[in-house]
């Protein structure tokens, strides 16, 4: 059953800001392949804007309520109703979302590859942008965000959602598996050089920054820095005072300047501001 699936309920209200968020493991059809569902409501009191940074993952979401507005890394804007879905690949820029202090919606969380075998095109047609669902899948896609607003619960939107994957993935061809092991030893092996990586899965250095391309959106050696710096965003929102050296040190930077600079060039401001504008569970960061 759905409900069974339920990993973590958050839920906040502070008298300015509220919501709540029920994380949904996927199930066992699409373990693999997708990381989860988070079903979400919003109040936002203090701010209608929001900073998303750059991270190594696929976003999918469909808007349930009010209307929200995304900007993508490339300055387009994307505007959707309710029941209108979207999808963004990998970003170096920053994205922002507004809002009217209102948002409802469902969030599938999912690696690239399997957003790439979802849509059915080469990740880097969406490097820093936001896409309608809709423009790359048709009238289904908006059915199915209209199904998910008129269903009755939590459970019932999960195993619509749940279907309309499942059967997408029937459809589809998964990544060729050298292609999976390439991608892994670029992203979990650090330590191997790109070339070393190419001679192991028996491609050329060029080759190799192809498929990684096609796969993720851009090239081994971005992604990796794209990874790193996931990494740490994700470790500092989990810390009250990070030790931002030590963290440097630990994560693969060459010093705390470095590090400085790669949150210059991703987020577009500095680790203290990072810091100053995390809204805790909730996710991203405050636009002012």
């Amino acid at each position: 059953m759905p409900g069974a699936r339920l990993t973590r309920f958050d839920v906040h209200d502070d008298g300015v800001n509220a919501w709540s968020m029920a994380h949904i493991a996927p199930p066992p059809a699409l373990a693999g392949l997708i990381n989860g569902y988070c079903d979400y409501t919003e109040r936002t009191g203090g701010f209608t804007a929001r900073r998303e940074l750059p991270h190594g993952e696929g976003v999918l979401i469909v808007n349930l309520g009010d209307p929200i507005t995304i900007i993508g890394g490339d300055g387009n804007i994307l505007e959707l109703g309710m029941g209108e879905a979207f999808v963004a690949g990998v970003h170096l820029q920053p994205a922002l979302s507004r809002s009217n202090g209102t948002q409802c919606g469902m969030h599938v969380f999912l690696p690239l590859t399997t957003l790439r075998r979802l849509l059915g095109v080469p990740m880097h047609l969406l490097l820093d942008r936001v896409v309608p669902l809709d423009a790359v899948l048709g009238p289904a896609a908006r059915q199915l965000g209209m199904e998910l607003v008129e269903a009755r619960s939590r459970d019932a939107r999960i195993a619509l959602l749940d279907a309309a994957l499942v059967t997408r993935m029937a459809e589809t061809r998964p990544l060729a598996a050298i292609n999976d092991h390439a991608l892994a030893l670029v992203s979990h092996r650090p330590d191997l050089d790109l070339r070393t990586v190419a001679d192991m899965v028996g491609w050329s250095r060029k080759h190799l920054a192809d498929r990684i391309r096609d796969n993720v959106g851009i090239g081994p050696r971005s992604f990796r820095r794209l990874l790193r710096f996931h990494r740490v965003t994700r470790m500092v929102s989990a810390m009250p005072d990070p030790d931002w050296a030590g963290l440097a040190h630990d994560i693969g930077y060459c010093d705390q300047s470095h590090l400085i600079r790669e949150f210059r060039e991703f987020a577009g401001i500095t680790p203290s501001t990072f810091v100053a504008r995390l809204l805790g569970e909730s996710g991203g960061l405050v636009e002012h």
